[in-house]
């Protein structure tokens, strides 16, 4: 954070730290818009982190040495440089949301706003969406993930350091213990829980705190000779860039590949201004510009790369990518020149500091009230040339009734439905995905072949493991005792049960590629999903119940995605989609060949389950919804959607996957 240079408290300024600034934002930015050019791009937030706990810090040395540092002073200054750049995107996301995005959607861009304008984007992100995720770029506030951290962190160290300022060994010594736990966290994280490492501020304090060790140290690495420095300067260059490069590899992250950018952004603020690194290159007036400009840059261009995406309904082509960024980069200067120094450095501390306050408060408010909508106030209109309404699954209901033979207390455990025709024969026994594949199976089904459905949503049907979470004993996620619960019920009743004589194991393979863990043991069992399956299976064959496996379907874009927005259903409007689909392929259809890319680690799994238990019936629906002779996955069939809810099967589908598979079931003698 650059600082106003007449005040007598704050640091000279150095230009040279604009460059790193401007490093850091453009490798950020050509990651998110040509990944394959900077693999590794993603680290400039990581030396971000570091030059701000650097800033921080000395500012608040060299304020506390002169008697002039407070604890509300420092906090006003954040609210001048975060706040006004920060209310400018979210407002303009929020006008831009309500035209491009339907219902849910804009409810779910509310509910970022919130946490966004709240600086806990990264905790509810937690939990949601992995950075990395293809579903990534439909989040316009993803980004907001590392404000959170930054700002969390900057409610405690002005604390701390108010008040062991005057002992600079304790005050090394603490920076030291607390960047050594974090980077600790991290590393024991980010293999089985990578979500956790990312976005936890426990697993990233380390950084920052690299850049306070250096602010309380800073003197020391200057009684180096001015040769030595410059060796250091290049050096830490040089970790940059391969890290961004991808040299040191891209995951799991951040992990022990983070501490590459970290030492290379410490050792180019240590080296100084003027090592040769710094000084001919870094303070070069192109970089230092993008470094003035690297806030707002930071976050205007993601959410116009996520808002095009969304309306082309593809990734843009390399041109458009071209023009999404320049667009971004005057967005970011217009926002710096005309918006955040206006502000910042204006005297009155209402419009600086009160008015801020408020406009945030209040778009938080009006994230929260949006978020509480049942309305169609918002969103846009369909595309006529496919059947919104053909996007969805639960046509059946008339057949079926509530209940699944379990007490009614068990029963809450359970998404329970069966067929009310006659007594159940079959079970559908899984996650959501199980309830999608259902109602085809009730539709289709014949006398003596009805089905019930036994469905808890991110549920496999398993047995003696659970998902794995990390920080059990701080209590920030807990054991998966919901899931553990209801398959226990499940399994038990199914069994017991002598008028089931087979059994269809349905689970999302993104569920079935997470971490598990035995029952009783904390630790991630290597073959936890495997070992899950295999138990189940065994208990249900040991009870005389066939077992069928139904592989997942392709998985492709949100049927939602493919669909005209209300922007794009006017004259304008589809001009603009258009020209946003220039050069770029089509989104709403997965080539096969992705599709077992996409699905290499859940098909291992698969492939294993089918060597320990040949006499099951792997059932395998792809080629079902997706066309051999061009070997491609459609998202929609003859104007009929075939996916509903994200990656589920739409009526159409379950319906033609039942026809399919109930054959061979049905044909299997009653259970004994």
């Amino acid at each position: 954070m650059s600082t106003n240079g007449t005040q007598k408290h704050a640091m000279s300024y150095r230009p040279d730290i604009d460059g790193i600034r401007a490093i850091a934002v453009l490798s950020v930015v050509v990651f998110h818009t040509f990944p394959s050019l900077l693999p590794g791009g993603f680290v400039g937030v990581d030396i971000f982190f570091v030059i701000s706990g650097f800033l921080i810090t000395k500012i608040m040395l060299i304020e506390i040495e002169n008697g002039t540092h407070s604890i509300s002073g420092f906090y006003a200054r954040r609210i001048r440089r975060i706040f006004p750049a920060l209310i400018t995107v979210l407002i303009l996301v929020l006008i831009a949301g309500w035209l491009v995005l339907f219902d849910d959607e804009y409810r779910r861009l509310a509910k970022d706003t919130v946490a966004g304008a709240a600086f806990v984007a990264n905790l509810m992100f937690w939990n949601e969406t992995g950075y990395f995720s293809p579903a990534a770029i439909t989040k316009p506030l993803l980004h907001l993930w590392s404000l959170g951290v930054e700002e969390q962190f900057y409610i405690v160290w002005p604390l701390v350091l108010a008040c062991i300022h005057s002992k600079q060994k304790t005050l090394s010594r603490v920076a030291i213990l607390v960047a050594a736990s974090s980077f600790f966290v991290n590393v024991l994280t980010a293999q089985d829980f990578p979500n956790a490492a990312f976005y936890s501020p426990l697993s990233r304090f380390w950084e920052l705190m690299s850049g306070c060790f250096l602010a309380t140290s800073f003197r020391k690495f200057q009684v180096a000779a001015q040769p030595v420095r410059s060796i250091i300067s290049v050096t830490g260059a040089a970790l940059i860039l391969a890290a961004a490069l991808g040299a040191f590899g891209t995951y799991p992250f951040p992990g022990i590949i983070a501490a590459a950018p970290v030492i290379g952004a410490f050792m180019l603020l240590g080296a100084g201004q003027d090592s040769i690194f710094n000084r001919t290159i870094l303070s070069n007036p192109i970089l230092v510009w993008f470094g003035k400009i690297s806030y707002p840059l930071y976050l205007w261009h993601w959410p116009i790369l996520s808002f095009a995406t969304i309306l082309a309904a593809r990734t843009p082509s390399v041109g458009i990518r071209v023009v999404l960024v320049l667009t971004s980069i005057a967005a970011a200067w217009f926002t710096y020149a005309r918006i955040e120094r206006k502000i910042r450095f204006g005297r009155s501390r209402i419009v600086s500091i009160a008015a801020p306050c408020a406009v945030l408060i209040a778009i938080a408010g009006f994230g929260s009230v949006v978020q509480g909508m049942d309305t169609h106030v918002f969103g846009g209109s369909f595309s006529a040339t496919v059947n919104p309404a053909s996007a969805k699954y639960g046509a059946g209901h008339d057949l079926a009734k509530q209940g699944c033979g379990v007490s009614e207390p068990d029963a809450k455990l359970f998404g329970c439905a069966e067929d009310s025709r006659e007594m159940p024969t079959l079970v559908m026994w899984g996650d959501s995905k199980a309830e999608a594949l259902f109602w085809g199976a009730v539709r289709e089904s014949k006398s003596g072949n009805r089905w019930r459905l036994m469905s808890h949503n991110s549920c496999a049907p398993m047995s003696g493991v659970s998902q794995s979470k990390p920080f059990r004993w701080l209590k920030v996620q807990f054991a998966d005792d919901e899931c553990l619960e209801s398959n226990n019920v499940a399994l038990r009743t199914i069994a017991a049960d002598k008028s089931i004589k087979a059994v269809a194991l349905v689970a999302a393979a993104r569920i079935l590629t997470l971490p598990y863990s035995k029952v009783g043991d904390d630790h991630q069992a290597p073959d936890g999903a495997v070992n899950g399956l295999d138990a189940a299976i065994n208990a249900l064959e040991h009870a005389g119940k066939k077992v069928v496996f139904v592989i997942d379907n392709p998985t492709l874009p949100d049927p939602v995605q493919c669909m005209d927005r209300r922007f794009a259903f006017t004259s304008k409007g589809n001009a603009v989609a258009s020209f946003l689909r220039w050069g770029a392929s089509d989104a709403c259809t997965l080539s096969y060949e992705d599709h077992l890319k996409h699905t290499k680690k859940y098909r291992k799994i698969v492939d294993r389950l089918r060597l320990l238990h040949p006499e099951v019936l792997f059932f395998d629906p792809t080629w079902i919804l997706c066309d051999k002779a061009t070997a491609t996955c459609p998202v929609q069939r003859n104007g009929q959607f075939l996916y509903s809810y994200g990656d589920h099967v739409s009526d159409l589908s379950n319906g033609l996957i039942a026809k399919a598979l109930l054959p061979s079931i049905e044909g299997v003698p009653a259970a004994h």
